[in-house]
């Protein structure tokens, strides 16, 4: 090893040298092999080495917290607080601006009442916690150590690591007990199983390779990654494109009742997380029966004038990490929490506006993403029942997968305000929409670290309830490219199935690279950009097939098996390679389990489930 030095020169199992200590730019402060271990032949190592904590870049970091406690909330005093608000000049307001300032004065000050704003110091740390008594021993026991070398003093401190590592165990078992023995034993085990993963799902990002720094500072860090996803997208151009009207009839407006936004309402996930306004979820579920009339006067007011309120306009960011060097910010995605509010709303414009263009047939049947009745499964049944059946006929299956780069962030607004238009979209439902995608900014969260706000140019929100949609719509007619071939489309995800005879090949493969470049020109004219180094394709029945397909000069690869939609496909359509994927992803689920969790009846509920 080139510039480090072995520095154990004293026998450690018997008359050989296998334990080491291998230094580079340091020298031990000292360093001895002392006498065998208890439950090993091996004799201890004991080095110290320099170190000053004054300059150390290792440290806990501190921060201030804001939060709101829901956990003792009387929400019956909430429900008379806003019986006994002034709602008048709410309801008799006709300014969208004027009503929502009225909704966040009232509803904030309830807020402060029931759930004052607190602050906490926070020490974030994956460390093992030690209760009191056990860190004045260890004090105790470590000076002693240092004082006198004495042995016994290093396995004294063993057992008492011990001792709390026991503590913790069946602190750990009395939690699995009280989850199984609960009303919802299911959903109280899989949130204990997340918590006790989270620190190595940690969503923390502690530092940023850039530029060869390594960056530790959290406001320097929420900037870099503001800039990052700022320039995801692409800028506004005002270049005309015709588009076609598809639509015989149309839908102007959405209907918005009591019944309806409580059952939006009902179909949030309780939780105390917020967007940029502070309320979260946990208080409009609780908050009584006079919220969703409130919120009715809101939402009739917001769709009537075409307009969705700037308040909702700003998305936090979370960037979660993908796969990987955690230091390389293009590891990351953006995922963005929005207003709870505004999720409300856009669930009944998304349940509406999906039923018309759903039962208008607007919507291709090769779409399966984010659409009632459509799945998932259901593309994954129908590709595999077709390429099954062409297969049992004897014919090839050539299968194209294309990769749109950043689908969701290159979305032009325009365009895709004029395919709404196209569908039969008109105002107010139409001129509410244009403003739900315009003026829009994000923040992006770090623990309690924000950056400073960005405008959002391009793209459909992502995380947001309308976003898949709006996405969908605008990605719908790429489907009109090919004849020869049939789509399969899951949001984003696309692959075109061709079926043929052997001798057929020369006239099919004349097709595919028609209608690839068909798709190419689509992509041009709607400023999306295919990613020829994702594209490729395989064939179903022969092996030896061989070609050469491209996409703007860029060869696209032949794939001996492909990942779709975590179904890993064989190009001689054997399920070898998935059953061994998902026995080894089992095995892993198996031991996370094993190690994080003590009780049998837990363990075996939590392997069923997950």
């Amino acid at each position: 090893m080139h510039c480090w030095t072995q520095c154990v020169h004293t026998p450690t199992r018997h008359h050989n040298i296998l334990d080491l200590v291998f230094c580079h730019d340091v020298t031990p402060l000292s360093l001895q092999v002392s006498k065998e271990l208890e439950s090993s032949d091996h004799k201890m190592v004991l080095c110290a080495l320099p170190f000053d904590f004054r300059h150390s870049s290792i440290h806990k970091l501190q921060k201030t917290r804001q939060y709101r406690n829901y956990k003792n909330v009387d929400w019956n005093l909430l429900h008379t607080l806003l019986s006994c608000s002034d709602w008048e000049n709410f309801f008799l307001s006709s300014s969208l601006t004027d009503a929502l300032d009225i909704f966040y004065q009232i509803n904030n000050s309830c807020l402060d009442t029931i759930a004052p704003i607190k602050l906490s110091n926070i020490i974030k740390s994956n460390d093992l916690y030690i209760p009191l008594h056990y860190r004045k021993k260890l004090r105790r026991l470590q000076k002693s150590y240092h004082k006198s070398n004495d042995f016994s003093a290093l396995m004294e401190i063993t057992m008492t690591f011990n001792q709390v590592k026991e503590i913790h165990r069946l602190k750990a078992i009395n939690e699995e007990l009280s989850a199984m023995h609960s009303s919802s034993k299911v959903q109280n085990l899989v949130r204990l199983f997340n918590k006790r993963l989270k620190p190595s799902r940690n969503s923390d990002t502690p530092c940023i390779l850039r530029d060869g720094l390594m960056i530790t500072n959290h406001n320097i860090i929420t900037n870099l990654f503001s800039d990052f996803f700022a320039n995801r997208g692409i800028p506004q151009d005002d270049n005309e494109v015709d588009i076609i009207n598809s639509a015989t009839n149309h839908m102007e407006s959405v209907t918005f009742t009591y019944d309806n936004i409580c059952k939006s309402i009902n179909s949030l996930r309780t939780s105390s997380s917020y967007g940029v306004d502070g309320i979260a979820s946990i208080y409009f579920k609780l908050g009584g029966p006079n919220l969703p009339l409130i919120l009715l006067k809101l939402f009739d007011l917001s769709l009537t004038t075409g307009s969705y309120p700037n308040q909702w306009k700003t998305s936090y960011i979370c960037p979660r990490y993908k796969s990987g060097d955690r230091t390389n910010l293009h590891n990351y995605r953006p995922i963005n929490i929005t207003p709870v509010i505004s999720r409300i709303m856009e669930k009944i414009v998304c349940d509406q506006m999906s039923d018309y263009l759903l039962s208008e047939k607007l919507i291709f049947n090769s779409q399966h993403g984010f659409l009632k009745t459509r799945s998932c499964m259901t593309c994954h049944f129908e590709f595999f029942n077709l390429v099954f059946t062409k297969r049992s006929l004897g014919h090839l299956v050539l299968v194209l997968y294309l990769d749109i780069s950043k689908a969701f962030d290159m979305v032009n607004h325009k365009l895709l305000v004029g395919k709404l238009s196209s569908y039969g979209i008109r105002n107010p439902l139409l001129a509410w929409l244009n403003s739900f995608l315009s003026n829009r900014h994000q923040i992006v969260k770090i623990n309690s670290t924000l950056s400073k706000a960005e405008p959002v140019t391009s793209g459909v929100i992502q995380g947001s309830v309308l976003g898949p949609l709006l996405f969908i719509a605008y990605i719908n007619d790429i489907c009109k490219r090919f004849s020869m071939g049939r789509p399969f489309l899951y949001a984003d995800d696309l692959k075109i199935v061709y079926s043929f005879p052997p001798q057929e090949f020369a006239h099919t493969f004349s097709g595919v690279t028609t209608e690839l470049n068909k798709v190419t020109v689509w992509c041009s004219k709607w400023k999306l950009d295919l990613n020829a180094s994702k594209c490729g394709w395989i064939c179903f029945g022969d092996k030896r097939l061989n070609f050469d397909l491209s996409i703007n000069g860029s060869k696209l690869s032949r794939l001996q098996s492909v990942v779709d939609l975590g179904l890993r496909y064989s190009y001689n359509l054997s399920f070898t390679e998935q059953v061994n994927m998902q026995t080894s992803k089992s095995h892993r689920l198996l031991g996370c389990i094993l190690r994080n969790f003590y009780s049998n009846d837990s363990r075996i509920l939590l392997y069923k489930v997950c």
